[in-house]
Parts: structure tokens; sequence; C-alpha cells
């Protein structure tokens, strides 16, 4: 039987999320812990971590994985503005961009000025495995999210900078089966590629600052953040309420349509989720918002999606039609998979 979460709508097909004897998930309770921690002591321990590193030659004595969204200029304010760090940033190219998103990442540099790797992974490849992961697996961002934790350390490495920051602990927030509060990251790499990079502090900013999407993005709007209503780019489909999220990308959230197809929730179900333990929306209406908008594909982002696979739509909508989880999802007389409605209650 599906459990819903008593506080938000978070439900227990996320793998590793738990539920307490009061019906309530990991995450929630995570949440209501963190009003208690002493975050000045925590920021205070970051100072004194950072100090550890600092290079007074304004050499680079930080590595931040950066994409150019909220969460990149919220990290970049907090090392290079409060802390005096002098980082060097690295993205992982996606491979597809939005005229916004490429704005936001140029921002960065230009805001702040650090200087940002660009690292391309191999064209060929990359669409070979994403395809593959796609075709078999139902999990297209497989390869990619490899790169994207590991390539930074690699980088770290060679320049000889000890310290990499990553910033959200998703495992406490988002609820992926962690039940320990670590500032250690090291773990987002594979566990066969851990032992390569043990001599470097890999950490989450999340453990030291009171993390929060809503005031990441007021410090990103400050620092000439843009959202894609702010650009009037593109009105994506299945986002509404949340234009300020993953705006730099379009065809990989296609990887959060396949999470709903596999286990009935995706994009909103998350966020919604996150918006009702930040008093941004009621519980009732988050409800709404997943059963109104959580089963949508974004035409451009299909598109986009499968010209990068060089796949048909067919092609796709049949790899859709094998993983869908029957259990959760019915396939309305459009032809659209949706959620049974008492699965969210």
């Amino acid at each position: 039987m599906v459990q819903t979460c008593k506080k938000c709508v978070m439900t227990s097909e996320r793998l590793g999320l738990k539920f307490d004897v009061d019906g309530v998930c990991n995450s929630c309770r995570f949440f209501e812990y963190a009003k208690n921690i002493n975050w000045n002591k925590r920021f205070h321990e970051l100072e004194v971590l950072c100090d550890l590193f600092r290079k007074n030659d304004g050499s680079y004595d930080i590595l931040i994985p950066v994409s150019g969204g909220k969460d990149s200029h919220a990290q970049l304010f907090v090392f290079k503005e409060e802390l005096k760090m002098h980082p060097l940033c690295v993205m992982i190219d996606n491979g597809s961009w939005t005229k916004t998103g490429r704005m936001n990442f140029n921002n960065l540099s230009k805001h702040f000025g650090v200087d940002i790797i660009n690292f391309t992974p191999d064209r060929k490849k990359m669409k070979e495995e994403t395809r593959k992961a796609f075709l078999e697996e139902l999990w297209p961002s497989k390869y990619w999210d490899s790169i994207l934790y590991e390539k930074p350390l690699e980088i770290a490495q060679k320049f000889g900078i000890g310290l990499v920051a990553w910033g959200e602990n998703t495992a406490l927030t988002v609820g992926e089966g962690s039940e320990k509060e670590t500032p250690d990251a090291l773990k987002l790499a594979r566990p066969e590629f851990r032992r390569k990079y043990l001599d470097l502090n890999v950490i989450f900013l999340s453990y030291y600052i009171d993390w929060s999407r809503y005031k990441n993005l007021k410090i990103a709007r400050e620092n000439g953040f843009k959202t894609l209503q702010d650009t009037g780019e593109w009105e994506r489909e299945g986002m509404e309420g949340f234009e300020f999220e993953q705006v730099d990308t379009i065809g990989y959230l296609v990887n959060q349509y396949c999470k709903f197809i596999q286990f009935g929730f995706g994009t909103q179900t998350e966020l919604c989720s996150d918006a009702i333990r930040h008093g941004k929306m009621t519980r009732e209406y988050a409800m709404k918002q997943v059963r109104k908008y959580d089963w949508k594909l974004d035409p451009y982002m299909l598109t986009d999606f499968c010209e990068g696979l060089d796949i048909t739509r067919e092609e796709f909508w049949k790899t859709i039609d094998k993983f869908a989880n029957k259990k959760l999802l019915y396939k309305d007389e459009d032809g659209y998979w949706k959620l049974k409605k008492y699965y969210i209650k």
C-alpha cells in the first residue's frame, strides 16, 4: 500500500523515504529539526574550515560546481562575497541550454568575478549512454549524473584545490534514505571512485547554512539571476508555480517525468512538498497541483530530448508504456498516464 506523508505530498514510493508512527516523512521531520539548529555556530564552523584552505595570493582555494541557476548564485554569494574565498567554478555541460540559462551562467562570472571551466563531456558517448539508460532503465540522466558528481573532484585534484563545495544534501531535504546529518558530500560520487578523492574535503553547504530554495532565489535575483518568466522565453508545462527552477536546460527534465512514470511522483510532488514545509502553500492546494500538473510533459522538452537521442516520439512513448507503473497510474482517454487519485490523500 502506498503511503503519503501527513504533512507534505511525498509518497512511500520514493526510494528510502521513511515514515514515523504519526505518518510524517523523514524530510518533514528533518525540516522541523533544522529550525533548532544554531546556524550562527554552523556558519562559524564553515569560516574555520575555509580558513584552513584559504590562499592569500589570490589563487584558487575552493572549487564550486555550478549550473548558473539560483542555487549557484547563492553559493557564490556565500563563498565569494561573505567568506572572501577565491573559487574556481566548474560547469558540466548538459548539452541542452535555454537562452536564459546561458545568460545566467555568464552572469556568474560577470557579477561575481570568477573563473569557470565549462566541461563538455564526449557528446557521442553521452548520447549513446543516455539513450541506452533511457531505453533499458528509464533513467536518462544516469550517465550525466555520474560525470556531474565526479569530474569536479578530478579537476580539483589537478588544480591542487583541497576544498569542494556542493549545495544541498537532498538525502535529508528531499528524502532519499540518509538518516544521518553530515557535511561530507563525497558520498555523491559512486562508491568505486570515492577512494581516489579521499585527499579532498568535499562538503554540503546546506550543512552550514539554513538552506532554502526561496532564500536562494532572493539572493540570486539580487545578484542578477533571471527566471524563464522574467525573460519570457518559455512557459513550461508541468512546472507551473516553479518558473525559477531548472531554468538552464531544456530536455533534462524529462528525467523527472520518468520518475513520475516509474514511481508516481515528479517535479510537482517534490517542489510542492518543499513549498509546504516553507509555508508557501497548503497541503490541500499542493494535492491539487500534483494531480493537475505532475503528469505533464512539456512538448518542447520532449522534442529536445528525442532529437538529442535520435529517437522517434513513437520509440519514446513505447518505452514510457513499457515502464509505466500500473499500480499507481492509469492511462486516460487521451493516452496520458496519470496518477490514480487514491494514491495522494
